[in-house]
């Protein structure tokens, strides 16, 4: 299998695809969306729903677990209701968390990419 390796992120190809994850219950307590991936190049974050999400890493830059709350909202990430969509490159790698402003069983979907 080929190895690809562009902007420091490991790249395995070739593409699957497939990797399309729904979530319909989404709230305002934050769930693991992605668990970390080494081949991990992009996440596409679509909020098709009507509450706005946020979305964060799992860890800060230093290592320590990142924990937000609807009041901490420090490195968090907003995909804005009714069709927002937010697209992250490059050093996306780790594990990725959602919650939502207000609310529960929101839809998230969230698509994540090797290239």
């Amino acid at each position: 299998m080929a190895q690809i390796s562009a902007n420091g992120a490991q790249l395995i190809g070739p593409a699957s695809g497939g990797k399309v994850w729904p979530f319909n219950t989404i709230s305002t307590t934050p769930i693991q969306v992605l668990a970390p991936s080494p081949s991990r190049a992009a996440i596409t974050f679509h909020n098709p729903g009507t509450v706005d999400i946020f979305v964060a890493p799992t860890t800060q830059a230093n290592g320590t677990a990142l924990a937000p709350t609807t009041s901490a909202l420090g490195g968090c990430f907003l995909v804005f209701a009714n069709g927002g969509q937010l697209v992250i490159s490059g050093e996306c790698q780790t594990g990725w968390q959602a919650f939502s402003r207000s609310a529960s069983a929101n839809p998230l979907t969230v698509m994540e990419s090797n290239l």
